[in-house]
């Protein structure tokens, strides 16, 4: 599935679109109450399903769910290695990593 984010100001929208070249779009509505996510055909907006930002929430930790359940853990030896100290980005990253890591942990249990 190709995914292609909309450049909208404060990423309001997302697309993927499957291999059939159907897209499914996710946009923020929160000023109303709800996230709209729509089933795309060409260009014709064929069905559309709102989520509340509760709904929308437990579909995210059931994504992260499965997808944590479904990446291996990495192997101990390159879970020990040291970051490297002269690549400040790479440490942002390290530390993004452990975030998630975390994150996935707290949702396994």
């Amino acid at each position: 599935m190709a995914v292609a984010p909309f450049e909208v100001p404060g990423r309001t929208r997302h697309l993927a679109v499957d291999e059939r070249g159907t897209g499914l779009r996710a946009t923020w509505r929160l000023e109303l109450g709800f996230i709209n996510l729509s089933l795309w055909r060409h260009d014709v907006c064929v069905e559309t399903f709102r989520l509340t930002p509760t709904e929308a929430s437990r579909l995210v930790a059931f994504l992260v769910e499965g997808l944590a359940g479904a990446v291996p853990a990495p192997a101990p030896a390159l879970a020990e290695a040291p970051a490297p100290a002269a690549a400040p980005a790479a440490g942002r990253r390290g530390r993004l990593a452990g975030v998630l890591e975390h994150a996935a942990e707290r949702l396994r249990r």
